[in-house]
C-alpha cells in the first residue's frame, strides 16, 4: 500500500505505508501465575491495530510452563482476544512438550487449545506438516507491495520438518521469508548448538527422527534460501541479534527476546517490529502494554539497516 507525501520543496513523492508484526516472547509464567499480563498484551494490540499498522502476530514458544490444562486454557484465552482481527502464529517450546512440560517427548496437549480447524479457513494460513497439527505451519500475507512468507517451527525441529520447510520455502521462493521458532540464537549471540549444555539435553535430542539445533536449521535450512530475512526465536533470557549471510549473499536477520526472568515472568515485555519499506529499514522496539514503558537499551530498541525488501 502506498501514500502520497508531500517534501519541502512542494512536490509528491509515493512511499510504501510503514507496517507492524508484533512479537510475543515466552509467556510460560503468564499463564501460570499472571494470566493477566498476558491479556494485557493481546488487547493492547488489538487496540493498535490502526495505530501500528499490525498486520501478524508472532508468538516464540514456551506458551506454557508446565503443558497443563490450566496453562492451555490461559493461554487460549489471551491468545483468543486477536481472533478475526488480527492474524497471528505459534510454535511450541520445551515446556510446552512432555509430562509437565519436561520435553521427553513431543506430545503435547496445544493442538486441543489451538485446533487446525480453527486456523484453516484464516486468508493467511498456508498449510501444515501434518495433517490437524499445528506444531509446523506455514503463512502467507502481502503488504507493501511485498508477499510474505512465515515458517513457524517446532523446537528442535525434526529432520522430515526441515525437509518440509525446504520445499515451502522453494513453493514461495518470491516470498520474503521469516522463520519463527522456539529455540534458535542464544544470549551470546551464537546459535543453539554452539555451546551445549545440560540444559539443552532434552530428551527429543535422542529421537530417531531427528532435533536440529539453531546451527543444524541454519545449515539445512536458512542458508539455502535467498528469500529468507529474519529469524525470531525465544528460550534463552535476555535479548541478542546477529546477522548471518545466506549462500546467495542474502542478510538474515536473526534476534532473541524472551522477559521471563524479570519480575512477573517479564513485565508484559513484547517486541514490535516496524517495517519501513521504503527506506529499506526495520526498527525493533520493546514495550510493555501492561507497564506502557518501554526498554530503550540498544539490545532492545535498533534499527536493521539494509533490508532488503525485494
Amino acid at each position: 500500500m502506498l501514500q502520497t507525501v508531500r517534501l519541502g520543496n512542494g512536490g509528491l513523492i509515493s512511499v510504501s505505508i510503514p507496517f507492524t508484526i508484533a512479537v510475543l516472547p515466552d509467556t510460560q509464567e503468564y499463564v501460570k501465575a499472571y494470566p493477566h499480563i498476558f491479556t494485557s498484551q493481546t488487547k493492547w494490540i488489538v487496540n493498535n491495530i490502526e495505530k501500528h499498522n499490525i498486520v501478524f502476530v508472532l508468538h516464540e514458544g514456551d506458551i506454557t510452563d508446565n503443558n497443563s490444562k490450566i496453562q492451555w486454557g490461559n493461554a487460549s484465552k489471551s491468545m483468543g482476544v486477536l481472533d478475526g482481527l488480527v492474524p497471528y502464529a505459534l510454535v511450541t517450546g520445551n515446556h510446552d512438550m512432555g509430562v509437565d512440560g519436561n520435553c521427553e517427548s513431543r506430545n503435547s496437549l496445544f493442538n486441543q487449545y489451538f485446533p487446525s480447524t480453527k486456523y484453516a479457513s484464516t486468508i493467511t494460513f498456508g498449510g501444515v506438516f501434518e495433517s490437524k497439527k499445528m506444531e509446523n505451519t506455514y503463512h502467507l500475507f502481502e503488504q507493501s507491495e511485498t508477499g510474505w512468507l512465515i515458517l513457524a517451527l517446532e523446537f528442535l525441529p525434526r529432520n522430515l520438518v526441515l525437509e518440509w520447510a525446504n520445499d515451502i520455502a522453494t513453493t514461495y521462493q518470491d516470498r520474503k521469508t521469516i522463520v519463527l521458532t522456539h529455540s534458535h540464537l542464544r544470549d551470546d549471540n551464537t546459535l543453539h548448538g554452539s555451546d551445549p549444555l545440560p540444559a539443552d539435553n532434552f530428551g527429543i535430542a535422542s529421537s530417531t527422527e531427528g532435533a536440529n539445533d539453531g546451527i543444524d536449521t541454519w545449515k539445512k535450512l536458512i542458508r539455502n534460501h535467498r528469500s529468507m530475512s529474519l529469524v525470531f526465536s525465544g528460550h534463552y533470557l535476555g535479548a541478542a541479534r546477529v546477522t548471518g549471510i545466506g549462500n546467495s549473499g542474502n542478510k538474515v536477520f536473526q534476534l532473541l527476546s524472551n522477559y521471563q526472568g524479570m519480575d512477573e515472568g517479564g513485565k508484559g515485555y513484547l517486541r514490535l517490529v516496524k517495517f519501513y519499506p521504503s527506506y529499506n529499514q526495520v526498527s525493533v522496539k520493546t514495550y510493555s502494554p501492561y507497564l506502557n514503558s518501554y526498554l530503550d537499551d540498544d539490545d532492545n530498541e535498533f534499527v536493521l539497516n539494509q533490508f532488503d525488501f525485494k
